[in-house]
């Protein structure tokens, strides 16, 4: 059985994931960007019933009809995104104790790619 674990930046909130996850990827599209005032967030699929907080859970803010973005409601950190009666749910690869244990492997949203991510690939 596997088992991740994770939390906030300030420790309010810490979780334990005891499945595998699936679909990791990076993220480009706007609401992502807003929520976590960066240009693009990494993300993996869990169970919902793999999920366990230890403590304190994220507060909730519906972001759009049927989605749900869960966050510290102390330090601000953007932890999941859950949609209304899905039996999966996205982590924030950054959140996990142990972010280099999931490597993500495509980018979804492309289209919403800030124009200024590339310089690196322009640089070289």
């Amino acid at each position: 059985m596997s088992n991740y674990t994770g939390g906030c930046q300030c420790g309010y909130i810490r979780y334990r994931l005891s499945e595998e996850p699936s679909s990791p990827h990076f993220c480009h599209c706007r609401m992502c960007q807003r929520s976590a005032g960066a240009p693009v967030v990494a993300w993996a699929h869990f169970p919902v019933s793999s999920l366990k907080y230890e403590g304190s859970e994220p507060s909730l803010y519906r972001s759009s009809e049927n989605t749900q973005r869960g966050f510290c409601p102390k330090c601000g950190s953007s932890i999941c995104v859950v949609d209304d009666g899905d039996e999966l749910l996205c982590i924030t690869l950054a959140t996990l104790d142990r972010p280099e244990a999931v490597t993500p492997a495509y980018d979804s949203h492309l289209e919403s790619s800030l124009p200024w991510m590339h310089w690196q690939s322009r640089n070289r």
